[in-house]
C-alpha cells in the first residue's frame, strides 16, 4: 500500500516581482519567497511566523492558487496544484482571511454569504443547501435567526464566524488562515481561536495558520516555520521552537512578546536598525546585517536549513558549531 501523502508540501518554492522604481529608472527583482520547501500532514496546524514583509501572504496565495510560484511545486493532496481545476481546487483548500469586514459582500445575507460555494459547484438542491447553511451557523455558534443579518448587522467576531463557516461548508481538507484574529478584541481573539480548534477536531481539518502573534500561534500549533525575507529560518515542533529556538530570529521574535507585567516595560528585540529590503537581499545569510551572534562566516555564506541535534531545522551556522568548541569569531553588529 503507497503511503498516504501530505495534505500540503512545498518543494523548493520561489515568487519575484519586476518592479520599477520610476520612469526612467531600471526595473528591479524582488523575491518574494526563495526556495521553501514545507509539509503539513493531514489534521495537522502549521503556524508561519514571521514580520511584515518577510513573504508570509505571499505563500499563502500560491497555495490557494491565486498566485503562481515563479519556480518550484506546491502539491494538495500529492497532486500539483498547477494541474488542479479551480473547483477541484476549491473542494480540497479555503482560506480565512484577517479581515472579515472586507471579505465578506455587504449586499448579501449571511445565508446567501455562506451558501455561494454551494451554488457555485453545483452542490444540492435549494432546501439542501438552505439546510447544510443551517447546520454551519450551529457549527460556528451562531442562531438561525443570523441566516437574515447582513455583514453591517454583526459584530468583528460574528463576522469571522460567517468567513469561517464560509470556508468550511464544502468541507475542505486545508485552511489557510492568514491572520485571522488580528483585526478583533482580545476576548474575541480567544473565543476565535477555541473555535478554529474544535472544528479541527470534530471536522478533521489541517491548518495553516500565518501570524505574527507568536502566544496565538503557541495556542494553536503543533509546529511551528519562522520565516525572513522569504526564506524559512527555522522549522519544527512548536513547544521545541518556542522554548528552545536555535535560530537567533526566531529567539528575537520571541523576545519581542509583550508581557502582561508593567514593571517589565516594553520589549527590546536588538536588531538594530538595519531593517530588511527584499529588493536589496545582503550577501550570505540574509539575517546577518541585524545578528547579535553574527560571525566571520556569516556575511560570506548563506546557511542551509539543516537538521538540529534536538530536532527540527534551522539555517544557522551557529548550529553547525561543534559542542564544547571554541566560539566562532565575531564581527561587530551592523547598526
Amino acid at each position: 500500500m503507497s503511503p498516504v501523502p501530505p495534505i500540503l508540501e512545498l518543494r523548493g518554492v520561489h515568487k519575484r516581482y519586476t518592479v520599477g522604481a520610476g520612469l526612467l529608472a531600471r526595473r528591479r527583482t524582488l523575491t518574494a519567497v526563495s526556495g521553501v520547501s514545507l509539509r503539513l500532514e493531514r489534521s495537522e496546524v502549521l503556524g508561519l511566523v514571521g514580520e511584515s514583509g518577510c513573504g508570509k501572504s505571499t505563500l499563502a496565495r500560491m497555495i490557494l492558487g491565486l498566485e503562481e510560484p515563479s519556480e518550484g511545486e506546491v502539491l494538495l493532496d500529492g497532486r500539483p496544484i498547477s494541474r488542479l481545476g479551480r473547483l477541484e481546487r476549491g473542494r480540497l483548500v479555503q482560506p480565512v482571511f484577517q479581515d472579515p469586514y472586507s471579505s465578506l459582500n455587504p449586499r448579501r445575507n449571511v445565508a446567501a454569504i455562506i451558501g455561494l460555494p454551494l451554488a457555485v459547484h453545483g452542490v444540492g438542491t435549494a432546501a439542501e443547501r438552505r439546510d447544510a447553511v443551517a447546520e454551519m451557523l450551529g457549527l460556528v455558534g451562531l442562531a438561525p435567526r443570523h441566516a437574515e443579518a447582513y455583514p453591517s448587522q454583526l459584530s468583528g467576531g460574528q463576522r469571522q464566524r460567517i468567513a469561517i463557516a464560509r470556508a468550511l461548508v464544502l468541507r475542505p481538507t486545508l485552511v489557510v488562515c492568514d491572520e485571522p484574529t488580528s483585526a478583533l478584541d482580545v476576548s474575541v481573539q480567544s473565543q476565535i481561536l477555541n473555535l478554529l480548534l474544535d472544528l479541527r477536531e470534530r471536522l478533521g481539518l489541517s491548518y495553516l495558520f500565518i501570524s505574527h502573534n507568536l502566544a496565538v500561534v503557541q495556542m494553536l500549533a503543533g509546529r511551528v516555520a519562522a520565516m525572513y525575507l522569504g526564506r524559512i529560518v527555522e522549522e519544527g515542533e512548536a513547544e521545541r521552537v518556542l522554548g528552545h529556538p536555535r535560530h537567533p530570529y526566531t529567539a528575537a521574535l520571541l523576545a519581542s512578546v509583550l508581557t502582561p507585567d508593567p514593571s517589565l516595560g516594553l520589549p527590546e528585540m536588538r536588531l538594530g536598525t538595519a531593517f530588511p529590503n527584499p529588493l536589496s537581499v545582503p550577501p550570505g545569510c540574509a539575517f546577518h546585517p541585524r545578528c547579535p551572534a553574527v560571525f566571520d562566516r556569516c556575511p560570506r555564506e548563506a546557511p542551509a536549513l539543516l537538521p538540529c541535534p534536538e530536532g527540527g531545522r534551522a539555517a544557522c551556522h551557529l548550529i553547525e558549531q561543534p559542542e564544547g568548541g571554541p566560539p566562532p569569531p565575531r564581527l561587530v553588529q551592523a547598526a
